[in-house]
């Protein structure tokens, strides 16, 4: 399956760069738990003033405004708009779009406070659609184009096969992981890079301020992409030397981003695979930031166990993953946990005792979570 039309040109390399300074502060994690606890709080009083058969019809159109949102992003409607007010013709010229389904399909977004329409019919950005701008760190417009991707959306159209049986709905429907899928379609590999390196844009923060990383020295990042997250701790912790493994291409790739960060002279570069190649030694730390969540146990188990070939008895291992328990129905990380199961080859997200059990499989004892509110932090150490 492979819809040129829903192909997205790369973004500029400019985009790929950020600030040679640190990012800004994390607020505290206790504000931004109670931001999310207070924004499903009003929702739920939205709800309980309707009946809740109109609160739950609400929640089906999920993927009607999803396929909207994604169209936007993909034609950077927002950007066309920028700080004005444009006609649905005018936005359509300029995205060689069709006029009549450009505007219903905005009119039927400023229902969700995504674009905004006045009584002359011109459509302006609010508040909400700014977040589908280019060229912003959190990278928005990049993940919903990777997420509204006809490959994705296609995986996601089966999934009540994948309710009956348990397994990927991606690899049933396209024949092959989505890891092979991006190998031979790289524009939607790059895409999905950005989409990722915005995720880590605005976890850095948290993560620099929930380890004391002060302690370690030298930080070998596995899998760590094109080091967004490496960089931004090299720049807060100035005594820290650090270690990047990635594929070849992504190597490559992330020497730009470290030199126009002014850390490119302490990171040591390793091209390699976090399965069977073997990892640096001499670190004192290791980590693993969104790795795990993308794969079964049994994968997770190698992983881990040719990350803890390379470790000396006295390093440890930092693995950054969203905590999701079994049982807790709130926050972001049980939808996140489905799209895993939709889109990774038995990826899932995990919580303390699930995180334990695969550490100590692997060679590895559980010492310490850090929970976080966006991802959190499992500290392990070799047995």
């Amino acid at each position: 399956m492979d819809d040129l039309s829903n192909r997205e040109p790369l973004p500029p390399p400019s985009e790929l760069v950020l600030p040679r300074t640190a990012l800004p502060k994390a607020p505290p994690p206790f504000v931004i738990k109670a931001a999310m606890r207070l924004r499903a709080f009003l929702q739920r009083c939205a709800d309980a003033v309707v009946p809740g058969e109109i609160a739950v019809f609400d929640r089906a159109w999920g993927t009607t405004i999803t396929a909207m949102v994604g169209a936007a992003a993909r034609h950077r409607v927002a950007d066309v708009i920028g700080e004005g007010a444009l006609t649905a013709a005018e936005i359509a010229a300029e995205t060689s779009t069709n006029t009549d389904v450009m505007h219903r399909m905005l009119r039927a977004l400023a229902t969700q406070g995504i674009f905004s329409v006045d009584a002359r019919g011109r459509f302006s950005n609010t508040r909400l659609s700014r977040g589908l701008m280019g060229g912003r760190p959190a990278r928005v417009r990049e993940f919903l184009t990777y997420f509204t991707s006809a490959s994705n959306l296609a995986a996601w159209s089966d999934f009540e096969r994948s309710l009956r049986d348990g397994q990927s709905a991606f690899d049933r429907v396209h024949g092959q992981t989505v890891w092979r899928w991006f190998d031979a379609h790289a524009d939607e590999r790059e895409m999905f890079a950005h989409a990722m390196m915005g995720v880590t844009v605005g976890d850095a923060p948290f993560v620099a301020d929930l380890y004391p990383f002060k302690d370690v020295k030298r930080l070998c990042d596995v899998g760590g992409g094109r080091g967004t997250l490496l960089s931004e701790l090299l720049l807060r912790f100035p005594h820290l030397r650090g270690v990047l493994v990635d594929g070849a291409g992504v190597i490559e790739s992330a020497r730009e981003l470290l030199g126009a960060r002014g850390v490119l002279d302490r990171v040591e570069l390793v091209p390699g695979s976090f399965f069977d190649a073997d990892l640096p030694r001499g670190c004192d730390a290791y980590s693993l930031k969104n790795v795990l969540h993308d794969w079964d146990d049994d994968a997770c188990v190698a992983v881990l166990k040719n990350v803890r070939r390379a470790m000396g008895d006295g390093a440890r291992l930092l693995v950054m993953d969203v905590l999701s328990e079994p049982n807790d129905g709130t926050g972001f990380g049980p939808l996140l946990d489905v799209h895993m199961l939709v889109a990774c080859s038995g990826g899932r997200e995990r919580g303390r005792e699930e995180m334990r059990k695969l550490l100590e499989a692997s060679g590895f004892t559980l010492e310490r979570v850090y929970p976080g509110p966006t991802v959190s932090i499992f500290e392990a150490r070799p047995r």
